[in-house]
């Protein structure tokens, strides 16, 4: 996999597909690498060539110092795009990656053609929660937020289900650097992007899952309502990673939006 030295930081990444095609991003989630998308690739580089990449202290990209902003987090994408010479691209991000996805909608919207937002927030204050696992992965590793993130991540059902998944979702996990995924973490505790979610004027799809603890239906509900003309659509029965419980569903209800002419 090539890598890409920008801001920094060393960017691991794959794109692929046919380079005539439009450009779809993939953004990710903390404490998951570019592999959190594999079971998307094969019917979205159908229609897109698909950038995905591991964000900084996650994967095999290097950590920055200190903690982060989610200013760094997107600027090392638009920085990604650059270094390919990508000049626009649709955003299809999930959690931090949705994140992402607001913060160029508002930020850089020349970049971007259309957004999808997956079981992702624009505040998700209080930050005590989130100083908590910083706390806890410099003193203790990885390891000790595993459990606690596969059941934000997945559903009870889903856990206990056997599915081979699991293992990776874990092996994610622990994979990340401690000091990189506590300076992405301390980014997402000092996001507040709902007041200036009203901004974004780019086509908009809010995907939501029924039973997502982390970032609940109702925080996808107010991205909606601020964002003048974006569409929510809730895929039931999934925990935080919808994509992963549902892949067929989630799959659709994507290339449905992006292949769709406003």
């Amino acid at each position: 996999m090539p890598k890409a030295q920008i801001n920094n930081v060393e960017i691991n990444y794959v794109l692929e597909g046919d380079p005539s095609l439009p450009v779809l991003v993939l953004s990710n989630s903390l404490t998951t690498d570019l592999h959190l998308w594999d079971e998307q690739i094969t019917d979205f580089s159908e229609h897109f060539r698909v950038l995905r990449y591991d964000n900084r202290g996650h994967g095999l990209s290097s950590s920055a110092s200190g903690e982060c902003s989610l200013k760094d987090i997107a600027g090392d994408l638009t920085a990604l795009m650059d270094y390919e010479g990508i000049e626009t691209a649709s955003l299809c991000g999930i959690s931090m990656g949705g994140m992402v996805g607001m913060w160029l909608g508002i930020n850089t919207p020349e970049r971007i053609n259309k957004l999808i937002l997956c079981n992702t927030s624009s505040d998700v204050s209080p930050r005590d929660p989130w100083q908590t696992r910083i706390d806890t992965v410099l003193e203790k590793g990885m390891s000790a937020i595993v459990e606690g993130a596969l059941q934000r991540f997945v559903s009870e059902h889903f856990r206990n289900s056997g599915s081979k998944k699991i293992d990776l979702l874990k092996s994610m996990t622990v994979s990340c650097a401690p000091e990189g995924y506590a300076g992405c973490c301390a980014a997402v505790r000092d996001m507040n992007l709902t007041a200036e979610l009203n901004q974004i004027n780019k086509s908009t799809l809010i995907i939501a899952g029924e039973l997502d603890p982390a970032t609940p239906v109702s925080h996808s509900e107010l991205i909606n309502r601020h964002i003048e003309g974006s569409e929510l659509s809730v895929i039931g029965g999934v925990a935080h990673l919808s994509n992963i419980e549902k892949p067929d569903e989630f799959n659709q209800l994507v290339l449905g939006f992006l292949l769709r002419e406003d």
